[in-house]
Parts: C-alpha cells; structure tokens; sequence
C-alpha cells in the first residue's frame, strides 16, 4: 500500500506541475477533464495516505500529511472554474509548491 501512495504521489506531482503549465499557457485554463481527474486523484491518494499511515506505518513528521492535505483542499478551492485566472493560477502554483514540500521535505 505504501508503494502504491508513493508511486501515485509522484505521478500527481507532475499531473498538478502540468496543470499548472496548461493554466499559465492556454486562454481558457486547465481542461475541466484533467482539472477533474487530478483533483480525483488527489483525494485518492490522501485516502491512501491515511490508510498508509493507519496500517502500515507512521510518517516520520507531521508536517507531511499536514502540506498534502492543505495542497489538495488549495485544488479544491482556488482552481474552480468560476474564480478568475489569476486565482487559478495561484492555486496550481501553491498547491505544487505544497505538494513538493511535502513529499520532499517532510518524507
């Protein structure tokens, strides 16, 4: 389970850095398909995590699932269609910079 959460952690990572590129490039955003199945995913993987974390072993810091999870509700909140381009893109951008964090700093 454990490898599973890292290996989708990692593909996330460069699903959301991706997304980012296509929110900065493109006039209309993220296509609202990726934009869908990277926050999906997301809450897929902080699922995984809990259970990582319940059955098979404690994160060496806090701080780790504490960025994941405040990256994911970052998706959640910043990246919704109806916000401006620049919300969204301050979304992408810090939810990335959480995410990276997270998973580099506090792993």
């Amino acid at each position: 389970m454990g490898i599973v959460h890292m290996v989708l952690g990692i593909l996330l990572i460069v699903l959301a850095v991706i997304a980012t590129f296509l929110e900065v490039t493109r006039s209309s955003g993220v296509p609202k398909g990726l934009r869908g199945a990277v926050i999906g995913l997301l809450d897929l993987e902080v699922l995984l995590g809990i259970a990582t974390w319940i059955f098979v072993t404690k994160p060496p810091s806090i701080l780790h699932p504490v960025f994941m999870v405040v990256g994911v509700i970052c998706v959640h909140i910043f990246t919704r269609s109806n916000n401006g381009k620049s919300s969204r893109v301050f979304g992408w951008i810090l939810a990335d910079v959480l995410l990276i964090l997270g998973a580099v700093l506090f792993r």
